[in-house]
């Protein structure tokens, strides 16, 4: 069975795009192998991203914000799905991705300034966890979600 490689993006990559990446990177097993990345990198995690993680018992280990210029490379990791995890970064703001990967909109934060307190920031990874799982659940992890209204 071949690994499938999903990049979540999203504006600054500091709490939507790692909480995804580790979130999967964790329980994806040998199928699925995440990444994320952002139009526009802040220099440093959100942080609330280590406690979020740690509450899960789930590792933080390597999780910075990136660009996603890194993935355009040619020796990068070629994305199978791309997961906007915001509408933001959506459309023609995207570079032309190597290949032909799968995008998909799970509009986590919704339209409205993204809150960054705890509390809120909890329930962003209750999302982000809901839609994952609903990946692994379908037997033939052909296709990414919508998030549920």
């Amino acid at each position: 069975m071949s690994t499938a490689t999903v990049l979540f993006v999203c504006p600054d990559n500091a709490l939507l795009g790692p909480l995804a990446e580790a979130y999967l990177n964790a329980i994806g097993g040998h199928r699925l192998r995440a990444f994320s990345a952002a139009p526009a990198p802040r220099g440093s995690l959100h942080p609330a991203v280590p406690r979020l993680l740690s509450d899960q018992g789930l590792a933080g280990t390597g999780l910075m914000p990136k660009s996603w210029d890194i993935f355009l490379l040619p020796h990068a990791p070629q994305p199978d799905r791309i997961v906007a995890l915001s509408a933001s970064v959506t459309g023609s703001q995207q570079p032309l991705w190597r290949g032909t990967p799968k995008q998909t909109l799970w509009d986590i934060a919704g339209n409205g300034e993204r809150n960054d307190s705890l509390a809120v920031c909890s329930e962003y990874f209750r999302r982000i966890r809901l839609c994952i799982d609903r990946i692994l659940q379908d037997p033939m992890a052909a296709r990414l979600p919508a998030l549920a209204s």
